[in-house]
């Protein structure tokens, strides 16, 4: 019997929910869906919306409750790759409970860790390990929120790994010196891949929201006029900033280029210590996904900024679908936000 998972989640804005079948052959896309949250700026009621749209979904696309993975993500938490004298996963285990402080900034009660082992080889007897700390409060709360909709996740990931797993799979072949960055509404994730495994894996708490809010400001409109306002110009080319001779959409772009300037900059912090940490090895490409990955000339304006090549990410071409059921233009379309959802999916959960 076909196993099948789904793959949820819960963004500032949107909530999105992939359902995928696992055959021998690859995956094939079940459902796909995504049901809005909150399209105004600031709601005391924002649990509660959330917990409307969650249930919404699950009754829309009729989604068992009993087989979804929800991601996480945000500054709460921390994903470290370190070096440490060869043992097995029990020893490692055993030893990590008294040194975890030395590379999670939380006293180790209040933190849920994770382990992986990445490479059990490397030279002078050492092997490489990704470690992944949670707050315990953030979980709570993601568990809370869930269980008020009716939702018992069989588990909880990191997207920010989603995001890599996606990538992964798909790209057997160029997994080193890659980009990966989702811009979703509240929260950036980036990973950095060396020579077939996350080097760097960061969640910045920027996105796509900062942008829309700097055109409210700017404009003097209310916040959801200034989503409308931000998709229908994105950025210009930048071979056309000087020959457009709209004002608002010159004002525009030039909000949002002032907008992305710490984001900009904290991609580049993280491109150098990269290159630091790996004897001059530099990233060549970065592979663009999320919501905000949709704004028009994006891939451009970073490519300029950032000096290297920009591609915007398209995981469904390597999924079964039915096209009569999932139009490829919508496919094409809305998959870079559903990347990490998709990686969620990848999951297996136990048979219910």
């Amino acid at each position: 019997m076909a196993k099948v998972s789904v793959g949820l989640e819960i963004g500032g804005r949107i909530v999105k929910a992939v359902e995928l079948i696992h055959r021998k052959r690859g995956y094939e896309l079940r459902k796909l869906g995504m049901v809005e949250i909150n399209p105004i700026e600031d709601n005391s009621q924002s649990e509660s919306l959330t917990i409307e749209a969650i249930k919404k979904i699950v009754s829309k696309y009729k989604i068992n409750p009993k087989r979804i993975v929800s991601g996480i993500g945000g500054d709460k938490v921390i994903v470290r790759i370190v070096e440490m004298p060869r043992m097995t996963e029990k020893e490692f285990a055993q030893s990590i409970k008294w040194q975890v402080e030395e590379y999670i900034p939380y006293p180790s009660n209040d933190i849920s860790l994770g382990f992986h082992i990445l490479d059990k080889d490397l030279a002078g007897g050492k092997m490489s390990v990704m470690l992944v700390g949670v707050k315990k409060e953030l979980i709570d709360a993601h568990l809370n929120l869930l269980q008020k909709a009716g939702i018992s996740p069989q588990i909880i990931d990191v997207k920010a790994l989603a995001l890599f797993n996606v990538f992964q799979l798909f790209n057997e072949e160029e997994l080193s010196n890659i980009a990966l960055l989702d811009i979703g509404h509240y929260t950036t994730s980036i990973v950095l891949l060396f020579k077939g495994s996350p080097f760097v894996v960061r969640d910045i708490n920027i996105g796509g929201f900062q942008i829309t809010h700097s055109i409210a400001k700017q404009l003097k409109v209310d916040y959801k006029e200034a989503e409308e306002i931000k998709k229908r110009y994105g950025l210009l080319a930048f071979q056309d900033i000087e020959k457009e001779e709209e004002k608002e959409r010159r004002l525009v772009d030039k909000v949002i280029r002032k907008s992305m300037d710490n984001l900009i900059k904290e991609v580049i912090h993280s491109f150098e210590y990269y290159t630091s940490q790996k004897r001059g090895e530099i990233i060549n490409k970065l592979i663009l996904s999320g919501g905000t990955s949709c704004l028009k000339n994006i891939e451009g304006f970073l490519s300029e900024e950032l000096g290297i090549p920009v591609e915007k990410y398209h995981p469904f071409k390597k999924i079964i679908y039915d096209s009569r059921k999932f139009q490829p233009n919508y496919l094409a379309e809305v998959e870079p936000m559903f990347t990490p959802v998709l990686g969620l999916a990848f999951r297996k959960v136990a048979e219910v």
